[in-house]
């Protein structure tokens, strides 16, 4: 166990206890008030919107990766495993995960001041309030590593008990895996074979070949070799490093910077240790600080290329405009967060403490306490909330509806209705997305679905994002408008019914 707080220093307001405490004190309310008045995150919508059937938990409304990628089809949903957190368990899930993450945390041996900085994290903040499950995450690779660390004697009986320390190990880290990408875990057995083995081959490295420096460059190539070998291979996502090597190769260092700059060294507040910690790391034989870091640096590998592709090739399936769908899209460096508890563990292991109250790391943290309270503050909202509860009010069951928006994220925003119209399943009602430019006013009225898009037959409503225009709508049709506030892009959405159900007052 680390000491409870860092040594104070004398002479600064923020070598007081007070001052730590008000942090605290701070971080516990940004933490509690996010988690109670923001909305969740699109990802959580999504999540929330599997529905089970009798071959497994699918999405009813259509898969987010769309085949035609300017429209949805309900009928084109993948079949996932039995593993997916219910809707109304998202945000207790969220928090569990974070109760989780503090507890390895102060179990490890990290002081009170980190666990002060760990909740202000802006990233985890942001995470939690949208019911993310960073902490989670967190949480689980943190004990990963002290799963690692069991049983390391090197006596001849020990060696089944570290084949199974390496084993859980394993597990652990395939289980995030296998959350964040829904995963069959039957389906991870080959690569669970392939890490206890990576595993074993570590324990029989030399001492002299685990330089925490070297290791840590090693590990980070492994990371990128590993997702470039998956890319070449055609995996998911990864395909793009051989379908679109340009744009990945311009969407690497761009990562690079993104996640191990602003979302590690600012964020996690690791830059006021990093020169003293990298000089000491070149000296330090102990092999268990060359293990962290070659953990540390595989992690890191493994996340800076997987949101590069992440960007290239959603930026291709949305046909976003290029490079700026890197700054749309730049919260996926968050997934860093996941190694904070190892970062903070490695900085304590070099340099024998991890002291927050001197005055370059006090710095640190006041530079990122605007970023935390405004994530703290304002949260997410949405204006699909104001329309979805038109539709929940006014359409009757086995009654679908239409939702008109840009590429970019539209189907993610489509399952937003899912959650905020009461008893979507029960009534039976199916959205569709259609892109802007997908000549959606004339299939609306179609006799025939065009392939590989949903049935419009039964649309009896249109949902139309700010700055989409219906230019000609049937005659009988009626409209309701609202504003969008400044934070959600403003402009006008507009829902029009063919049902006759409003009012003068109300059009």
């Amino acid at each position: 166990m680390g000491d409870k707080e860092s040594q104070p220093e004398d002479g600064g307001l923020y070598s007081h206890p007070r001052f730590w405490q008000g942090l605290l004190i701070l971080a516990i309310f940004l933490n509690v008030y996010v988690i109670l008045n923001s909305d969740l995150g699109l990802d959580a919508h999504v999540e929330g919107a599997y529905v089970e059937t009798d071959e497994g938990w699918v999405l009813e409304w259509g898969d987010t990766r769309t085949e035609d990628p300017l429209a949805s089809n309900p009928e084109d949903a993948k079949i996932v495993p039995e593993h997916n957190v219910k809707s109304e368990m998202i945000m207790p899930f969220a928090i569990l995960g974070m109760i989780l993450a503090i507890l390895v945390a102060t179990k490890s041996g990290l002081n009170r001041d980190t666990i002060i900085v760990l909740m202000l994290n802006p990233a985890l903040i942001f995470s939690i309030g949208r019911g993310y499950a960073e902490y989670t995450y967190l949480g689980i690779l943190a004990i990963a590593w002290v799963a690692w660390n069991l049983f390391k004697e090197s006596e001849e009986n020990r060696k089944w008990p570290r084949y199974i320390a390496i084993t859980m190990a394993s597990m652990l880290i395939l289980s995030i895996w296998s959350l964040k990408m829904k995963i069959d875990p039957k389906e991870l057995m080959l690569p669970l074979l392939g890490l206890v083995v990576i595993g074993c081959l570590i324990d029989r490295i030399p001492d002299e070949w685990l330089n925490p420096q070297k290791a840590l460059f090693s590990g980070f190539g492994s990371g990128l070799l590993v997702i470039i070998v998956a890319g070449i291979l055609g995996y998911g996502s990864f395909s793009v490093v051989m379908n679109e090597p340009v744009r990945f190769i311009q969407a690497l260092p761009i990562s690079i910077f993104g996640v191990i700059i602003v979302y590690g060294l600012v964020g996690m507040v690791l830059w006021p240790f990093a020169r003293q910690t990298w000089e000491q790391m070149s000296e330090t034989r102990d092999r268990m600080t060359g293990e962290l870091s070659l953990f540390i640096g595989t992690m890191a590998g493994l996340i800076v290329t997987y949101v590069a592709c992440l960007w290239a090739y959603e930026s291709i399936l949305w046909n976003s405009a290029w490079p700026w769908h890197m700054w749309t899209m730049g919260n996926n460096g968050r997934y860093i967060t996941i190694l904070a508890i190892p970062s903070y563990l490695l900085i304590q292991r070099v340099n024998k403490n991890l002291d927050w109250r001197k005055p370059m790391a006090v710095t640190g943290v006041l530079l990122i306490l605007p970023i935390s309270m405004a994530a703290g503050i304002h949260g997410q909202t949405y204006w699909t909330d104001d329309a979805a509860e038109i539709l929940s009010t006014h359409m009757e069951d086995d009654e679908d509806f239409l939702f008109v928006h840009d590429a970019m994220l539209g189907m993610h925003y489509l399952y937003t209705f899912h959650t905020h119209i009461d008893d979507v399943n029960e009534r039976n009602i199916t959205g569709h997305w259609r892109a802007p430019n997908s000549n959606w006013q004339s299939e609306l009225f179609a006799d025939q679905p065009i392939e590989y898009r949903g049935d419009l037959s039964s649309v009896k409503w249109v949902v139309l994002a700010p700055g989409v225009e219906w230019g000609a709508p049937p005659e009988g049709w009626q409209s309701k408008t609202g504003m969008a506030d400044f934070m959600n892009g403003g402009g006008e959405w507009q829902v029009w019914s063919q049902n006759q159900v409003f009012s003068t007052s109300e059009t």
